[in-house]
C-alpha cells in the first residue's frame, strides 16, 4: 500500500517508501508532535494516553494543528521503541486508553501498527479519526482498534469540499462508520460549526438514526474561528450556547445517545 499509497480515498499513488510524499505530506517516515495524559476526551476513554501524529489527508480551514499538518517533517520523527517506553510510562501514571490522534493517524497507519506490535497488549486502543480512509486501511484496523472516536464533520459533499477539500466525503465516511460499528465501539463526533445546523448537523443526526444500530454522539462545541476572519464572516464566530442546546435536543429527539 505504501508503494503506491491507497491509505485514503484520494489514492494519490505516491511511492512513499521511495521518498515520495502523499497528499498528506508524508513519505515513509511518520512524525508526532505531542503525547500526553489526556482527560479532556469522552469520559469512557479517560484517562487517555494521547499520541498526536503529524500529517493529514484533509485540509480543514478551521484546523487547530494546521502547522504540523502542513509541514509534518517539522515534528518529531516516529521511533517505535521510544514511544513504546512512553506508553509504558503513561500506563504507570494511570492511562487506560491508548488514543491515536492527528492530524489524521490513518496517514501513518504502518507506523502505528509497528508500535502496537511492540506493546504487551491489554490496553484499550482508540482511534480519533476523520474517517476519510480507504476500505483497505479500515481492513487493517479491524481487530486492532477497540474504540473509534470518529468524526462526521459534514452532512453534505458541498460543505466538505469547500471547507476541507475532501471529495466524495459523505459516501466515504458513512461507509467507514458502518464498518467501524461492526469492528468495535463507535462514538460519532460532530464538531458544531456556526451556521451549519441545517446543512451539516441535522443530516448527520438523521443518518445516524437511520443507519446505526446504536447511535452514540459526542457533540463538540469547541470550534475556534480561523485567524484573520472578520467577526461577520460565516465561520468567524464561536458556536453559541443556544446552537449547542438545539443540537443536543435534536439528537435526543431522534433517540441518539449523547456521550459526555
Amino acid at each position: 500500500m505504501m508503494r503506491a499509497c491507497t491509505l485514503c480515498p484520494r489514492r494519490c499513488g505516491a511511492d512513499r517508501l521511495a521518498g515520495e510524499r502523499g497528499h498528506c505530506g508524508l513519505a515513509a517516515q511518520a512524525y508526532w508532535f505531542r503525547e500526553m495524559l489526556h482527560c479532556g476526551v469522552e469520559t469512557e476513554l479517560v484517562p487517555a494516553h494521547a499520541i498526536y501524529l503529524a500529517g493529514c489527508n484533509m485540509e480543514c480551514v478551521f484546523c487547530t494543528s494546521s502547522e504540523c499538518n502542513a509541514a509534518p517533517a517539522s515534528a518529531r520523527p516516529w521511533d517505535a521503541a521510544d514511544l513504546s517506553a512512553r506508553v509504558a510510562a503513561r500506563r504507570e501514571e494511570g492511562a487506560r486508553t491508548l488514543l491515536f490522534v492527528g492530524g489524521e493517524p490513518t496517514a501513518s497507519l504502518p507506523a502505528v501498527l509497528e508500535l502496537l506490535d511492540l506493546l504487551p497488549g491489554g490496553q484499550t486502543v482508540a482511534w480519533d479519526s476523520n474517517m476519510y480512509a480507504s476500505p483497505e486501511a479500515m481492513g487493517l484496523l479491524d481487530g486492532v482498534v477497540d474504540v473509534y472516536a470518529a468524526d462526521f464533520k459534514f452532512g453534505n459533499d458541498r460543505c466538505a469540499l469547500e471547507l476541507s477539500g475532501a471529495p466524495d466525503y459523505v459516501a466515504t465516511v458513512t461507509r467507514n462508520l458502518r464498518a467501524a460499528e461492526q469492528c468495535g465501539r463507535l462514538i460519532v463526533r460532530h464538531l458544531l460549526l456556526p451556521g451549519h445546523e441545517r446543512c451539516c448537523l441535522l443530516p448527520v443526526l438523521e443518518w445516524m438514526h437511520d443507519e446505526l444500530a446504536r447511535p452514540r454522539l459526542s457533540l463538540r462545541g469547541e470550534y475556534m474561528p480561523p485567524p484573520g476572519l472578520p467577526p461577520g464572516a460565516p465561520l468567524g464566530r464561536y458556536v453559541s450556547d443556544d446552537e449547542h442546546r438545539r443540537g443536543a435536543d435534536a439528537a435526543r429527539s431522534l433517540g441518539i445517545e449523547l456521550v459526555e
